[in-house]
């Protein structure tokens, strides 16, 4: 019999499709997880829920933990779901060849461009701007899809050659909550000795005790809302992002960077480190 292909595989087995559809769903909302939320957004009844969540389980894909409704894939399952997300992934992009769907990719102009032409290519803090050909920074090439003059946006084709993008990360700074006390508790030289360190190129708050943390220090924030999104963009495009967040939004936080890890393939390194005062 011959082996079916990977990329086509839960797309021709129903019932593994709907076993990926549950697995993105209980990775999306895990630990608290209702099976009869699944099954509304799904269209299935709760009792055929209720079966796939024991299948799962005899699987080793997902385990349940001491409270109701508490359930969290195993690093099993996560696996699987990544591997099923890279099948689909590569399944798209094979029918995108096959009808030569173009994709645009954006740049910024820092010469005049015409439709048609040859430009260089070099990336600059996430960001890809055009630039001779014959510059020696120039670290590849496309063609311009229209014309562009000096600071406007434009999109390309064919790109060849590597945009060398170094990986940037996340430094997680936690501070106390505001019943603990907030800025006022907040070891400030701690905080300031991590930020020199990190030498940070952007800088996130998450709540009113991080603005008053960073007010105290004289910093402004770059980025204060959809911290988690925001700080994993600009770590994947080679930025570095400190990030000052009360203790109990830190796992929050780190939930949602490993979910854009998981969803995207990619590998944002985050770390965290603990700047409330001893007691």
């Amino acid at each position: 019999m011959a082996k079916q292909a990977p990329n086509t595989r839960l797309l021709q087995n129903k019932g593994e499709f709907t076993k990926f559809q549950i697995l993105l769903e209980i990775m999306r909302n895990q630990p608290h997880i209702k099976q009869k939320d699944i099954s509304d957004k799904l269209g299935i009844t709760i009792q055929a829920i209720s079966k796939y969540f024991k299948k799962l389980s005899k699987e080793g894909l997902l385990e349940s933990g001491s409270e109701r409704a508490d359930y969290r894939l195993t690093p099993k399952g996560v696996t699987k779901l990544r591997e099923d997300m890279q099948g689909l992934e590569n399944y798209v992009k094979e029918i995108k060849q096959e009808l030569k769907i173009e994709h645009a990719w954006p740049a910024i102009a820092t010469q005049p461009v015409k439709a048609g032409e040859e430009v260089g290519l070099i990336m600059k803090e996430g960001v890809m701007y055009t630039s001779p050909l014959n510059n020696p920074q120039t670290q590849a090439k496309g063609i311009a899809l229209a014309n562009a003059q000096i600071g406007e946006d434009l999109g390309l084709k064919d790109l060849h050659g590597k945009l060398h993008v170094n990986q940037g990360k996340i430094l997680i700074v936690k501070l106390p909550s505001i019943r603990r006390g907030g800025s006022s508790v907040a070891d400030m030289t701690k905080v300031q000795t991590y930020y020199d360190e990190f030498k940070p190129d952007r800088i996130g708050v998450m709540g009113a005790v991080g603005r008053a943390v960073l007010n105290k220090l004289g910093y402004k924030a770059d980025i204060e809302f959809g911290i988690s999104r925001s700080a994993a963009i600009a770590a994947s495009r080679g930025l570095n992002v400190f990030v000052l967040v009360v203790g109990r939004m830190v796992n929050r936080m780190i939930q949602e960077i490993d979910q854009i890890n998981m969803k995207s393939g990619g590998n944002i390194i985050y770390e965290v480190k603990d700047a409330q005062q001893l007691t």
